[in-house]
């Protein structure tokens, strides 16, 4: 049941909300208005463009999917209880064999680990131990794990999130066998080296100090999750030391035979498949627990004097992140939230790259954990110029939301539908490359494909009544923290030709000390 409090809340402060987005968007206009006038007499322009585009600015009219003739595509999931497989000793596997000559094999070891499931005293453990699984590699090499992956040609990658770590490699179709052999045994018997354990010390938290919006290491996310909650939500401090008894008692868990999943997709015979991984995996023992489910994130409100933070970084741009900590998400709203997400990314993108031109990229992501807790998150960036007015615009995408007089519409919620279906979902399941690591991450992360292959009908389900109520549980505003970083000097002296928003104002806005 959703609090009514927040709603009510909302609902009380909403009328002042949207003046004030129309009084910065009537401003807008009228600069707009006075910059085009300005950039016509120049040029000779007849029309209110931006340079280098046709479209006049304020106006999106692209034709809607349903408008443009497609052929038919036709696609069938695999059968997940098909492709399912349990050895002896309980070790679990999704074996997609492929139905034509595909040129690699890809190889998946999923784990339920990342930050949530680190127990008292084990913060930076998980983050540590998929270094050394993907370094170090078994106790059982006889050479440097580096070397091995050398001679398959191939590397290994690991992606790591809040709840689930998964690590793949592609191999050759005649080096499969040596490849799943050798990723079993990296996670069966890790190399749990003490010096290197004593000499680790966790990073920033963020790959590199400003490289552009992507990924869990762009910056301002990094800053925005230890401004909203801190640890477990970001990484530890800078700094932090992990004992080699954390790590051990973190990979006991993670690591155990009922707890480890396998992806293997690509031209293999499954007989085979079945065969090595008995044989690879025998003797593994198990967890002797009960599988739990980590921990949600308990979100605390930031104080209005608390919603705005610059860090001052050197570089060319400056990079923004807008946005909120949530605890876990109850089943019935994971789709609407899906949903809305979809609609609330494409209204950021036309407001600010399509009308205005401030941006190549303004977007909105949800958590992909099994509970759904985490971080909601706008993020973007651009020039100096350009930041106090993407944050003006990105926060006013936020209020629309919740705009009686521009509601969701069915044509927005067709559009989010087909994406979330029919590009996102059917993506991860079209090859069986893809659909082995899809399969083997679900398992980890929910317990099952249940929810996975589930999906089309419960987002099909989804109305724009449904999305108008998620806006009002997860989409207040008022709740929403700003972290711009970036060379703070410039950003605040500089003024956009076109849209004059000032980072001050943005900030004393935001803080409340608006006069």
């Amino acid at each position: 049941m959703r609090a009514p409090g927040r709603v009510a809340r909302h609902a009380a402060s909403s009328p002042d909300a949207r003046s004030r987005r129309r009084r910065h968007l009537a401003g807008a206009v009228v600069t707009a208005a006075v910059g085009a006038g300005a950039l016509a007499g120049c040029s000779g322009a007849d029309d209110d463009t931006l340079p280098g585009r046709s479209r006049p600015i304020f106006e999106h009219n692209w034709p809607d999917p349903s408008e443009l003739a497609m052929g038919p595509a036709a696609f069938a999931p695999p059968d997940a209880g098909e492709a399912f497989f349990e050895t002896s000793s309980g070790v679990r596997a999704y074996i997609v064999p492929a139905a034509t000559a595909d040129p690699l094999v890809r190889l998946t070891a999923a784990l339920p680990l990342g930050r949530l499931h680190e127990a008292e005293g084990e913060a930076g453990a998980s983050a540590l131990l998929t270094r050394l699984l993907t370094t170090r590699g078994s106790t059982g090499l006889t050479r440097p794990l580096s070397l091995r992956l050398a001679e398959l040609g191939t590397s290994l990658t690991a992606v790591e999130t809040l709840d689930v770590t998964h690590i793949s490699l592609h191999v050759l179709p005649e080096d499969w066998h040596a490849g799943l052999e050798l990723l079993v045994a990296l996670v069966r018997d890790p190399d749990l080296d003490a010096a290197s354990i004593r000499a680790y010390r966790t990073g920033p938290g963020y790959s590199m100090p400003m490289a552009g919006i992507g990924g869990d290491g762009f910056r301002p996310k990094v800053e925005l999750e230890r401004r909203v909650h801190g640890y477990p939500l970001a990484p530890p401090d800078p700094g932090t030391t992990v004992s080699p008894n954390a790590v051990a008692a973190l990979a006991s868990r993670s690591l155990a035979a009922d707890r480890v999943v396998f992806g293997v997709g690509g031209p293999v015979a499954r007989d085979e498949a079945e065969s090595l991984l008995e044989a690879a995996t025998r003797g593994w023992a198990a967890s002797g627990q009960p599988g739990t489910v980590p921990p949600a994130i308990e979100p605390a409100a930031a104080p209005a004097s608390r919603r705005f933070h610059g860090v001052d970084v050197p570089s060319l741009e400056g990079w923004i992140a807008i946005g909120r900590a949530i605890g876990a998400v109850p089943d019935s709203d994971r789709a609407a939230l899906a949903v809305l997400r979809f609609i609330l990314a494409e209204r950021l993108n036309i407001a600010a790259r399509e009308m205005r031109g401030l941006a190549n990229r303004d977007d909105f992501e949800i958590p992909v954990t099994g509970s759904g807790t985490g971080l909601l998150l706008v993020r973007t960036g651009g020039r100096p110029e350009a930041v106090g007015p993407l944050v003006r615009f990105s926060l006013d995408e936020l209020e629309r939301m919740h705009d009686p007089d521009e509601p969701v519409t069915e044509a927005e919620v067709a559009r989010a539908k087909g994406w979330l279906v029919d590009a996102v979902w059917r993506r991860s399941l079209e090859l069986p490359t893809t659909a082995s690591e899809t399969l083997a991450v679900e398992h980890v992360r929910r317990g099952g494909t249940d929810h996975l292959m589930g999906w089309p009908e419960a987002v099909g389900a989804v109305t724009v009544e449904d999305v108008e109520a998620i806006a009002r549980e997860y989409l207040d505003p008022s709740d929403f923290v700003t972290v711009v970083a970036g060379p703070l000097e410039r950003i605040r002296a500089a003024r956009h030709p076109r849209w004059p928003v000032a980072l001050d104002d943005l900030e004393a806005e935001l803080s409340g000390s608006q006069s």
